[in-house]
Parts: C-alpha cells; structure tokens; sequence
C-alpha cells in the first residue's frame, strides 16, 4: 500500500478563532494507483488550471467533491488528527512537551550501556528544543502512524491482503529541506513510534491472512542476533512478561521505504493535500458541506473514537475540545464512514 502524510494548518497561535490544523495520511492500495492517477491527470485538465501543482485551498466544492468521488471508487482511506490551536496557549504545550522529554529517560539505569543512555539524552535534549508548533505536529503524528497501521492492516487484510506486504510512505516536506524532514522522522519519530507499539498491543483480526505481513514481524524464537538483543533490551525496558517475545519490527516498517518527497511532481502528496485541506476547511468554516461532506466516505467507522483532540499532559491525549460548529461537521462525516468489517 502507499501512505501519503501531509499537514494542513501551521500549528501556531491564532489571532482568529477557531483554528484548526491537522496531519493526514491518505491510504491508496499500491493495486489501483496508477488507474487512480490517471483519472486525476484527467480530472486536472477538466479544470483548466493555470498551475501544475494542485492546491486543496484553491478547489471550491465542486471540485472537490469530485476528487472524493474518485479517491472513494479506487479504494483509497484517510485518516487524520485535528487540532484546534486556539485551544492550547503555549505553556500547556511546553509542558507536555517537557513530559514527553522527560519521559525519554525515565526507563534509563546504570545498567544501561553508555551508548544507549547517551542516545536517550540526546533525543530528550533535540524534543526539548525543537519549535512548539513543529512539536505539535509531531506529537500528531506519532498519533497518525500508530492509527494508520493498524486501520490499514485489519482493513485490508479482509479485503485486498496482499497489500500487507509492502509499505510504502512519502512524506511532504513543505518548505523545509530534505535534511530538516529526515532528522524529524529517523531521530524523533521512528523512536516514539516504537515505544508506542511496545505498550499498545497491535490488533489482529482472528483468522485474517497476515502471512503478506510477515516480513515485518519477529518474534524471539527466529530473530537474528541483533535483533534478540534489542527484544531483550526491549523486555527489560518496558518489563514484558517472560516467554516468547512477539513484535513487529517498527523500524523496517517505517523506514525500509520512505521517501521526503516535493507535492509539485508528486501526485499522491498532491492527493492528500487536496484531502487534508478540505477537512481543515470544514472544520475552520471555510468550506461548503457540499464540498467537505462526501469525504466522509475516506474515513473508517470506529466507536468512541474521534480524530479531534485536546492536547494533555501525556501521550493519551483525549477528545474534548469541539465548539457546536465541529460537532455539527464531525456528526455529518461520521454518516458517510465505511465499516471496518465486511
């Protein structure tokens, strides 16, 4: 499958309220992206767009609507974290922000190698200092990975499994450099991801056919050297019960194939820009509900769960903060979800 991750919004303190920002990934079966493309080129030239680059901010509802039409038939699914920026003044970030540092080396002994406490220390340090609306958007997209892999894994494997067994992210980096993205992700984002699948169980639809996803899995019986040792590691880091150790290898699943790629020649960015776009709008009462509302048919149907969070003080940040507008436009996209289940 291809994940394509964009943001939408700045994720800075806003004059106006409310102020929604968020980061999305668009799933697309790697089986129907070319015949999805294709369609979009032609989709384009309908419009007659003066630009190469096709911006969601500029599309009105027609438009749209139109790319949700054409998304929904080829299979693809959305998944996203919202925030409303105007909810959360500075300190309340710099105190997660503080946790989450702090949190880094809570785990760390004497014991430890010298080379992993120095690791750990270093990661703290680089959280501590980063820009608070860069954290924010990290803090996000740990969230959005986590939640990405496992509705693409129980979703697919009912009904296209073999697209368990590649994994492939393109990543837009805006106008930061190639370096500033890359250091995100593999020093800050590939380590938090990890230690969220260490305490969340991953869930697995009994009977499904996982064997695609098998080269991502390992468990302590057939891993090789170094991987036995960083499972041990694991165990007495995070206090996992003896016996067989069963784990997904997080690093290879999100690094194996990632590329940090420019929206302007690359139409799947383009695709979840348009996406994450119009649920931004939506929410920021800048689009039509002709517009926003068939996107509703990207998102998959969970209980008790909203995409709309009210950023904490850990990493279980809850749902609270929707004004009656929000509510209005959440309660209308939830109509148009799809069942998890055949």
């Amino acid at each position: 499958m291809r994940i394509y991750i964009d943001e939408a919004g700045t994720f800075i303190q806003p004059r106006t309220k409310p102020h929604f920002c968020l980061v999305l990934a668009l799933i697309i079966p790697g089986a129907s992206e070319a015949a999805l493309f294709y369609e979009f080129l032609r989709l384009r030239d309908q419009w007659r767009s003066p630009r190469v680059e096709i911006k969601g901010s500029r599309l009105d509802e027609l438009q749209v609507a139109q790319v949700a039409e054409l998304l929904i038939r080829h299979g693809a699914i959305a998944e996203f974290y919202a925030v409303d920026m105007a909810a959360h003044p500075a300190d309340v970030i710099e105190q997660l922000k503080r946790a989450q540092a702090d949190e880094l080396t809570a785990h760390i002994t004497d014991e430890h190698k010298p080379a992993i406490v120095e690791h750990f220390q270093k990661l703290a340090e680089t959280l501590r200092q980063i820009p608070n609306q860069l954290f924010v958007q990290f803090f996000l997209t740990i969230l959005l990975i986590f939640e990405t892999l496992q509705t693409a894994t129980l979703y697919f494997v009912q009904r296209i499994p073999s697209e368990l067994g590649q994994f492939r992210w393109t990543i837009d980096r805006k106008e930061r450099t190639i370096t500033e993205m890359e250091q995100l992700w593999t020093t800050l984002i590939l380590p938090f991801s990890e230690s969220r699948f260490n305490r969340r169980a991953f869930q697995r639809l009994q009977g499904a056919d996982y064997s695609h996803f098998s080269k991502y899995q390992t468990s302590s019986t057939t891993a090789d050297e170094t991987m036995m040792r960083h499972l041990e590691w694991l165990r007495s880091t995070y206090d996992l019960p003896e016996g067989e150790l069963r784990a997904i290898d997080a690093k290879r699943l999100l690094a194996e194939e990632v590329v940090f790629a420019d929206s302007m020649a690359n139409l799947g960015l383009q695709l979840a820009d348009i996406t994450a776009s119009v649920f931004r709008r939506a929410f920021n009462r800048t689009l039509g509900r002709s517009g926003w509302e068939p996107f509703g048919g990207l998102l998959i149907r969970k209980a008790h769960k909203m995409p709309i969070i009210r950023i904490g003080t850990n990493d279980d940040a809850s749902v609270s903060y929707l004004d009656r507008q929000s509510t209005v436009v959440w309660r209308a996209l939830k109509t148009k979800t799809r069942s998890m289940l055949l």
